[in-house]
């Protein structure tokens, strides 16, 4: 005798199994590139040519084109069917060429303190680069989120009384520094 269960499961249950699925594709291809990449050393460079463009062949860092497709997809299905992908998730793929950011394989990341000194610790930032299209990835480190602003007004009006009694509030006082000018005497 089966019972229907009438609590609300995940919607679109099946979507996120996909992405899900997509996103451990991509980072296994990622990661399996680097494996299989050969260890032998690339010929010398002779003509300054052939230097510039070892130096700008990004085959050596280049995911797999499977991987960048996966990751796309992964992209593309989340947007059509509407679906709120994680932070982590998010920060872990590269907007530009879809690339899965795995440090030390497929990104680098750094600290970075660009104030005065580096005398702020709350403007410490993470920089994330893709060693595949060199696009950066600026995200912030030990600030806290500034809450909604409805929030801080239901903070606000907890401090402040809503209503005061004008007898039992105290007179404002003028300090002693404003005394009576002679521009505001009455002639005479």
């Amino acid at each position: 005798m089966a019972t229907d269960k009438k609590g609300k499961g995940v919607a679109n249950k099946h979507l996120h199994a996909r992405t899900t699925f997509l996103y451990q594709a991509a980072t296994y291809l990622t990661l399996q590139a680097r494996r299989h990449e050969p260890s032998c050393a690339k010929p010398q460079a002779t003509t300054s040519q052939q230097v510039e463009a070892s130096r700008h062949d990004s085959s050596s860092h280049a995911p797999p084109g499977l991987a960048l497709q996966l990751a796309s997809h992964l992209r593309s299905v989340s947007r059509k069917g509407q679906l709120h992908l994680s932070t982590d998730l998010k920060r872990s793929l590269c907007k530009t060429c879809n690339t899965v950011l795995i440090p030390g394989h497929s990104s680098t990341q750094s600290i970075q303190n660009n104030s005065k000194g580096n005398k702020k610790p709350w403007a410490d930032v993470l920089v994330i680069e893709c060693h595949t299209c060199g696009s950066r990835k600026i995200l912030p480190v030990g600030a806290k989120r500034q809450r909604k602003k409805s929030q801080r007004r239901q903070d606000i009006s907890a401090v402040t009384p809503l209503h005061t009694d004008p007898m039992t509030t105290p007179l404002a006082t003028t300090p002693a520094s404003h005394t009576v000018t002679e521009q505001s005497k009455p002639p005479g």
